[in-house]
């Protein structure tokens, strides 16, 4: 079971970074993307109720779109 989790976590982070590069990619040309992302996805911080590490998808989303960003960022100061 725990081998099956690391694999698990491994494909999606795997997914995560091939999303985030397409991503990327097309916010290249065309950067409002980046803002409907956002629009649709929201900007949330709302932690659960009574949990401490409560991750929300919403706060993934943003999480996710920050990478994008900062990626994009960074492709720009090279």
């Amino acid at each position: 079971m725990f081998d099956q989790c690391n694999e698990v976590d491994r494909r999606v982070l795997a997914h995560a970074r091939i999303l985030q590069t397409l991503i990327r990619y097309l916010a290249e040309d065309k950067p409002e993307i980046l803002v409907r992302l956002t629009s649709a996805f929201g900007i949330s911080h709302n932690i659960g109720a009574n949990e401490q590490d409560f991750v929300s998808a919403e706060q993934c989303a943003e999480q996710f779109i920050r990478a994008i960003e900062v990626q994009i960022l960074e492709l720009d100061q090279a």
